[in-house]
């Protein structure tokens, strides 16, 4: 059962920030900040952001930096989108998207509303219009569930489900897959896992939607396999070996451990992935991800990793710096990794103790 609800979405930077957006030195230029663009969007705000993309026309911009500030504008800036979202992902299902496609930017547009009720209507009237099967659809999630994914099937195609990622109901869906089987080591354990790699995506959800395909979900973990997104990953890396197959054995692990265990957005399951990622981390990787969190991090978010970036740092900035949040970068490549790999791992030993302590576990590190 590919299910949202029972998933916890890895998220991806596809490109090298670095290559991707290159700026100009000279004191005359505009420099935008993406980093704050990334985050407000990640947190399903890319509207916020918006002020961030303005340009005084007496300074210059990098051709590449304006075709940014022009597709974010056209997502996002006018009544309707007026970017190429959908033409450039054309399949049998158009017209899903195109529901789910208004449904985001609507709900990016009207955070005040709680907006789940338009949702499940539209979803529903179309698969009972579209989809003969469907005729005996309810208006509950389960129900869409079951019909979205055997629509889908029909057409030939694989998804995970209808259920929500970060307080939206998402849509991925891909064409291709291919299995094999990993061995995963966790609590002393070896144990294989199904891994299935996934290609050919039509759609990676709203995160790809919300920064302009810049970030995505990697992958996730069901309680029966692994899900990964073929095109995040070189196998042989680091990257693939900690903040994937790491992560998300994690996942695998704790649901067996912690069945009931969600938090706000997953955000309890995914601050003890993020704290396996900070445990395994050679030098290389260990303080690009540990900036990432940091600029990530929002305890008030409804998005569960946000949440969870903030909490891993807060965490271990407590016990390494004595304060709250650590953002300085500089003071974090100060402590040797290896002591930022033992904390992490001595955090998440801390946090299995005190959830093996409350029967039946749901949220913890925010209640």
């Amino acid at each position: 059962m590919r299910t949202l609800k029972s998933v916890t979405l890895l998220l991806f930077t596809f490109i090298s920030f670095s290559k991707i957006h290159a700026q100009s030195t000279q004191n005359d230029s505009i420099k935008l900040d993406y980093t704050k663009i990334y985050s407000l969007a990640l947190d399903g705000n890319p509207v916020l952001a918006l002020p961030l993309i303005q340009i005084d026309p007496s300074k210059k911009i990098a051709a590449r930096d304006l075709q940014f500030k022009t597709n974010f504008e056209n997502r996002f800036k006018f009544k309707d989108d007026q970017s190429d979202f959908l033409e450039t992902r054309k399949s049998k299902i158009d017209q899903l998207l195109k529901i789910y496609r208004d449904y985001w930017r609507f709900s990016f547009l009207n955070k005040e509303k709680k907006n789940d009720t338009l949702i499940m209507k539209n979803v529903s009237d179309f698969l009972r219009k579209n989809f003969p099967s469907a005729k005996k659809l309810t208006l509950n999630e389960d129900s869409i569930n079951v019909y979205q994914k055997k629509y889908i099937a029909s057409l030939g195609y694989h998804t995970t489900g209808f259920g929500k990622t970060g307080g939206l109901y998402d849509l991925l869906v891909w064409k291709t897959e291919k299995d094999t089987i990993y061995k995963l080591n966790y609590d002393g354990k070896e144990t294989p896992v199904k891994v299935y790699f996934m290609d050919d995506f039509i759609t990676l959800g709203w995160s790809e939607y919300a920064t302009l395909g810049r970030y995505y979900p990697a992958g996730w973990a069901t309680k029966e396999a692994l899900f990964c997104v073929k095109k995040s990953y070189d196998l042989k890396s680091e990257n693939f070996r900690v903040s994937y197959i790491g992560h998300e054995g994690r996942h695998f692990a704790d649901y067996k451990l912690f069945p009931n265990l969600k938090g706000v957005g997953s955000a309890d399951l995914e601050y003890r992935g993020k704290l396996t990622e900070l445990s395994l981390y050679s030098p290389d990787g260990l303080y690009k991800r540990i900036q990432f969190f940091i600029n990530n991090g929002n305890y008030d978010s409804e998005n569960g990793h946000s949440i969870a970036a903030f909490c891993v740092i807060r965490d271990l900035s407590r016990v390494l710096f004595q304060n709250d949040y650590e953002k300085d970068l500089e003071k974090w490549k100060a402590i040797p990794s290896k002591k930022i790999n033992e904390v992490a791992a001595k955090i998440l030993e801390e946090n299995t103790k005190s959830l093996q302590k409350i029967p039946n576990v749901e949220k913890f590190i925010k209640q």
